[in-house]
């Protein structure tokens, strides 16, 4: 679906249908004056009084059909009192799904209406314009790549509409706005790959084919881009890394992205880490096998990294943006007779040695060798790992909640704010010393895993003990919002979520969040 934007009269807009929010109680000059302009048959529609703005209200009206607006789509926002971005995304969501149900091909989203509701929700009307239009992307994504034409189907599948219109009332579109809607959809692409490569089963998707999905992206975007093979895995010393990969037919790879604008070459970069479990059944230590086919989804965190570097390709102000490096170790977790077993000991790229008491603690193993790499290559400003790491955090937060563990307090109120206006959940989660000592190990510097109480703490302590002394980093837990089994208006298809992508964007922009990056 493209993106466009109308800028004219109200009575020269052009749509098959024109979608508009309203409050409880307002009525149509209130929310979008130039409406009337469009579609001056409103004024005598019955249908019309029937709307009450109530949360969740949809009402569809119909003028004649040769009109250059022919219907208009009124979606209620509730109370003024009750306004929330989530509600208002989901609505927008809603709107799109509703009109490719009706097999409307143009759609039309008055900007007045959110300036409208803007004003109630105390942001600017850029803010609204990139949050409705992720929202718009989001509601209408689906997942086709595995169907066939000799599959059943239901029913015929209504196309998505051919575009969707911003309807400006001034002459052209101001450069704010225009940022603010390419940032939307730039932020929205990478939440989608990120979910596609997520929901990818993991007969399509391994290590290798991770590593050439980076590739691509590099390819189109001009980013630096290396992938480390099994060998060099091995001969640059990341046990843990292998330890994890030595047991399937797929080698692992550790994959590495950069993005840096011209003139930030020297610049310390801020050093995103994500976990690439293509697929996870625990090795030796098997999960159980309900739901074991999930595990495709626990690489969410790699997804999440992948789909924040093709958000940064298609940013417009890409250049303003700090230096990031991803980092990507790739691995599947399978039982063989050259697995790693419990009780083995491995040594980490780091030099310090693990033993490994369950090998479905696997997640973490990836993610030290990672952590060393970043440290031993560069001298990072901001180091951030993002896993679906612990069935404890689920246990914690639920399945939307995200564990947010640092020490750094200015690093944890700029992911805070990040989330709040992304629509993500996080909660901190501390980092108790106390807790230490679950690690230690009668044979090695330190053991994989602690009590099960506590679990998502222990699992960040061990990662801790790999991030040298000033290093600003923080962790992120998305076991819970990672992958999910629920459809909602966001998430059409329940499985990957894309949880980290818009996170992250929101954060590299905010300078103020993340510290001198020079």
């Amino acid at each position: 679906m493209d993106i466009r934007f109308q800028n004219a009269s109200g009575g020269e807009w052009r749509a098959d249908c024109a979608m508009v929010f309203a409050f409880v109680k307002d009525g149509p000059e209130q929310y979008a004056p130039a409406l009337w302009e469009a579609a001056p048959w409103l004024e005598i529609s019955p249908g019309l009084r029937d709307f009450g703005g109530k949360k969740d209200e949809q009402l569809l009206l119909y003028g004649h059909p040769e009109l250059p607006v022919p219907r208009v789509l009124l979606c209620g926002l509730g109370g003024r009192e009750d306004f929330s971005l989530e509600h208002f995304r989901e609505t927008v969501a809603k709107a799109m799904c509703f009109c490719r149900s009706r097999g409307f091909e143009t759609l039309g989203l008055p900007v007045e209406c959110l300036d409208y509701a803007a004003r109630a929700a105390d942001r600017t009307r850029e803010f609204l314009l990139r949050e409705a239009t992720v929202a718009a992307m989001l509601g209408l994504h689906r997942c086709e790549m595995y169907r066939s034409a000799l599959g059943e189907q239901d029913g015929d599948t209504p196309a998505d509409p051919r575009w969707l219109g911003y309807l400006f009332t001034e002459k052209e579109t101001p450069d704010a706005a225009h940022r603010a809607v390419r940032q939307g959809e730039a932020e929205a692409s990478g939440v989608i790959l990120a979910r596609d490569l997520s929901n990818a089963p993991a007969n399509h998707l391994g290590p290798s084919v991770l590593a050439e999905e980076a590739r691509k992206l590099a390819s189109a975007h001009a980013f630096n881009c290396t992938v480390l093979d099994a060998e060099q895995i091995r001969d640059m010393g990341m046990g843990a890394l292998w330890a994890v990969g030595q047991g399937s037919e797929q080698e692992p790879r550790f994959i590495v992205l950069e993005h840096c604008p011209q003139g930030k070459e020297a610049h310390k970069p801020v050093i995103v880490v994500g976990k690439g479990v293509t697929f996870d059944t625990g090795g030796i230590s098997l999960k159980p096998p309900a739901k074991m086919h999930e595990m495709k989804g626990d690489m969410g965190g790699a997804a999440a990294v992948l789909g924040l570097f093709a958000a940064i390709g298609a940013l417009p102000d890409a250049d303003v943006l700090p230096r990031v490096v991803g980092l990507i170790p790739a691995a599947e977790n399978m039982p063989d007779g050259r697995s790693v077993r419990p009780g083995d000991v491995v040594t980490t790229l780091s030099g310090k040695t693990v033993e490994i008491l369950n090998t479905d603690a696997e997640g973490r193993l990836l993610l030290c060798d990672a952590l060393s790499y970043a440290q031993q290559q560069w001298e990072p400003a901001v180091l951030l790992d993002i896993a679906t790491l612990t069935g404890a955090c689920v246990i914690a937060l639920g399945d939307y909640g995200t564990g947010l563990f640092t020490a750094d307090p200015f690093l944890r109120r700029g992911i805070e704010e990040a989330a709040e206006d992304t629509g993500d959940l996080v909660w901190p989660l501390p980092l108790w010393d106390a807790y230490d000592k679950n690690l230690k190990s009668d044979v090695a510097d330190m053991t994989n895993m602690g009590p099960r109480e506590g679990g998502a703490l222990n699992a960040a302590l061990f990662l801790r003990r790999f991030v040298n002394k000033g290093v600003r980093w923080a962790h992120l837990d998305i076991a819970g919002p990672g992958y999910v089994v629920k459809a909602s208006p966001l998430l059409p298809v329940p499985g990957g979520t894309g949880m980290g992508v818009r996170l992250l964007c929101r954060l590299l922009r905010d300078k103020d969040a993340l510290g001198p990056l020079e």
